[in-house]
């Protein structure tokens, strides 16, 4: 999920000053109006609602604040009705339509600064937000993200 870059940043800042810097990344092409990104998590057998708990305590509401900002154009959530096999299984579905397409390749600095803005004025206690993303993290077996490409009809 393209937001689990700010939090993650917001997280760790006490680590970065621990840690050599990376290599400069080449920069980003600008990618101009809306991108649309499929995040889908398999969680571990059991912990489904613990995960869902924390994600709607601690991811959620920073999401809604980067759409209340207008960086973020909708989010969606889902979850299937049916079971699928072991290695296709996922369990969460988080649709996210990114304004601009820079947001969600995450070479957006307002859109960063925003959202680590954002987790501080709403998680006032640092290190229980942290506690709390480092045990929703740690309940997830795999996390991959799609980029959406519309399809003219």
């Amino acid at each position: 999920m393209r937001l689990a870059v700010p939090l993650i940043l917001f997280a760790a800042a006490p680590l970065a000053a621990q840690t050599a810097p990376p290599a400069p990344a080449p920069a980003a092409e600008s990618v101009p109006g809306p991108v649309t990104v499929e995040s889908y998590y398999r969680i571990r057998w059991g912990s489904f609602w613990d995960f869902m708990d924390i994600y709607r305590q601690h991811h959620a509401p920073i999401l809604a604040e980067m759409q209340r900002l207008g960086f973020i154009a909708a989010i969606r959530t889902e979850t299937p009705l049916t079971h699928m096999a072991g290695d296709q299984r996922w369990d969460l579905r988080v649709t996210i339509t990114y304004r601009e397409g820079n947001a969600a390749a995450g070479s957006d600095p307002a859109y960063d600064r925003a959202a680590r803005a954002a987790g501080e004025r709403l998680f006032r206690d640092r290190d229980a937000h942290l506690a709390a993303e480092t045990r929703r993290f740690a309940m997830i077996e795999e996390h991959w993200d799609v980029i959406v490409a519309p399809h003219a009809e």
